[in-house]
């Protein structure tokens, strides 16, 4: 029986609670950041005051707010794949971590055998469970992974080197990661066990936007900030990948290749991350956008220099400044836009559109409302189109229940309950998800990996939502989460269920892949589909040929269940099927 269980979610005052438009001078100030990113992108959100100091961060999406790909062990060009565990990309976001002035010790790798420090693999000796990381792919497996399944490996034949500190006192400008939540004292340095206390960044790291679709961040500011008003929000963004005439790079000699493993990691440099800015005053209400962005970050994160914008950014086809798609809203116009919702402070005592508080306040009828950007919250609509917020408590979903639909998929179902008003407008729904037996509590949510679907996502049916989580492990026990947020930033409280996903198959006679997948890690393998083309094309058009897969199957399965186990044997038994593999490889090609 999958279990459900509604706890109380704690208000924070980043991203937790709502505030009435009426706010009193000592109160924070809602407001709203509109934008509609591609897809793929990563993305930080904050605010300058108007000396350029840093007020406050907004919001990071999880790769870096929670995974670390900023400060992770290994070189910072090692090729890439989808998910893959090493190389720190300081390329990523590097205006917004330089901006923020606070560093973190380096990251390096536990593994302290020379051999190893420029390898994408072959770490099995400090190598302990993985929660998330996969192991770095070849062009083909990446092909079907990030286009097709997007389904890792299973951590049951790969494990991480989740790194240690320099020793040397090296520092990053990114935090670490924050998921790990299990320590292995014969494999993890004791540094590990910081990781999570050094991240800073949980209230604020959500999940990456789906692409495509409009999206928007909510903040609360504090009296404190808007004492240093006006202020100027900032979006940078960036995308592997994305590369232009100007900023074109070439897998072998711009990346490092690993010359054990040069079949595998796929190149990602590309332009350099663009940023665009819009000043405001949180104290008035109004909007405020721009379609011009405002300047890109260094290619390779040297520094947090803001370039200007030239002729060397892309602008069109989702690339360089195109990565913020141009978007209208309630008749305005823009890449990056902010509303504030304003307050008392409103400099002049009138508020960007010309009413005073008293106006404003008149044009919900005396009612809250939350529409806050989306649609209106009463039968009067406010004169700007954007809406007023207010405090509200909203009940938890109903009914949550787990169902497995593959060894790495599970359908989260729940009922939607009643709002307590008609105005209330859903923003989106956070799905949270984490291994082990432990209960998922709010403790735990900074670690738990995060999906979110806006409402433009959700699917239009009445009551019951059906909502798809993939990635997944096979054969590994889940905590569940569902939050709900408003238009006005009000959550409902977290309700859980745990579930099993079923094993992974691999070993099936027809895939010829026992002792290839326990030292591979997945059917779709290169390595284990040229074995299997071997067999096909020339094993099995001669008696010997039979002979020796007759002899393969009967005496495999037991020492692949072994390997299957053992990370040293993995990795030993890789470098003994490796050649096989490429001759493998060759003679089907030729073929």
């Amino acid at each position: 029986m999958l279990r459900s269980r509604s706890l109380p979610l704690a208000v924070s005052l980043v991203a937790t609670m709502g505030v009435p438009r009426a706010a009193a001078a000592d109160e924070p100030v809602l407001v709203e950041f509109h934008f509609t990113p591609v897809s793929n992108a990563q993305i930080a959100i904050w605010l300058e005051d108007q000396d350029g100091n840093y007020v406050q961060d907004v919001l990071v999406t999880q790769a870096v707010g929670k995974y670390g790909i900023g400060n992770r062990p290994g070189i910072w060009n090692f090729l890439s794949s989808w998910r893959a565990p090493y190389g720190p990309r300081v390329s990523v976001l590097p205006v917004w971590a330089h901006r923020r002035g606070k560093t973190y010790p380096k990251i390096i790798f536990h593994d302290e055998d020379p051999g190893d420090l420029d390898s994408l693999g072959f770490h099995e000796n400090t190598s302990s469970s993985e929660p998330y990381y996969c192991r770095p792919l070849s062009q083909s497996e990446h092909d079907v992974i990030s286009v097709d399944t997007m389904t890792c490996p299973s951590p049951k034949v790969f494990n991480s080197d989740k790194g240690q500190f320099d020793p040397e006192g090296a520092i990053s400008w990114y935090p670490p990661r924050n998921d790990i939540v299990e320590f292995d004292a014969q494999k993890d340095a004791e540094e590990i066990k910081t990781y999570a206390t050094l991240n800073d960044l949980d209230a604020v790291t959500a999940a990456t936007p789906a692409g495509e679709l409009p999206a928007f961040a909510t903040v609360l500011v504090p009296p404190e900030a808007m004492a240093a008003a006006p202020l100027t929000a900032y979006i940078e963004i960036s995308r592997e990948n994305d590369e232009n005439a100007a900023f074109t790079f070439d897998r072998e000699n711009d990346h490092y290749v690993d010359p054990d493993l040069a079949a595998f990691g796929i190149e990602y440099l590309g332009q350099p991350s663009v940023v665009y800015a819009v000043p405001f005053d949180p104290r008035s209400k109004g909007f405020q956008g721009t379609v011009d962005y405002a300047g890109y970050g260094d290619w390779d994160g040297a520094t947090g220099t803001l370039h200007p914008p030239d002729a060397k950014i892309s602008t069109d086809d989702g690339s360089g400044a195109d990565r913020l798609r141009v978007m209208t809203k309630n008749g305005e116009t823009f890449r990056w836009g902010v509303y504030s919702h304003g307050g008392p402070g409103d400099p002049g005592g009138t508020d960007s559109d010309g009413s005073s508080d008293s106006d404003s306040d008149s044009d919900t009828g005396g009612e809250p409302g939350t529409s806050a950007g989306t649609e209106s919250t009463t039968g009067e609509p406010p004169d700007d189109g954007w809406g007023t917020c207010t405090l509200a408590s909203l009940p938890p979903v109903d009914d949550l229940v787990l169902a497995g639909e593959s060894f790495d998929r599970v359908q989260v179902s729940f009922r939607m309950p009643p709002l307590p008003d008609p105005a209330v407008v859903l923003k989106q729904i956070h799905v949270y998800h984490i291994t082990g037996a432990a209960e998922l509590t709010q403790e735990l949510l900074g670690a738990a990996h995060l999906a979110t679907f806006s409402a433009a996502e959700l699917p239009a049916t009445e009551g019951i939502l059906n909502l798809e989580i993939g990635e997944l492990w096979g054969d590994y026990t889940y905590q569940f989460g569902v939050v709900y947020e408003d238009a006005c930033t009000n959550r409902s409280p977290l309700v859980t269920a745990e579930i099993t996903t079923e094993a992974q198959k691999f070993q099936t006679v027809e895939s010829f892949c026992f002792l290839a997948t326990a030292a591979w890690g997945a059917p779709w393998a290169a390595q284990v589909a040229a074995l299997r083309a071997f067999r096909d094309d020339y094993l099995k058009t001669s008696a010997t040929g039979i002979d020796l897969v007759r002899f393969y199957y009967a005496h495999s399965p037991p020492l692949a269940r072994v390997i299957g186990r053992e990370p040293l044997l993995r990795g030993l038994a890789r470098v003994v099927l490796q050649p096989v593999a490429d001759a493998a490889l060759l003679a089907t090609s030729r073929g």
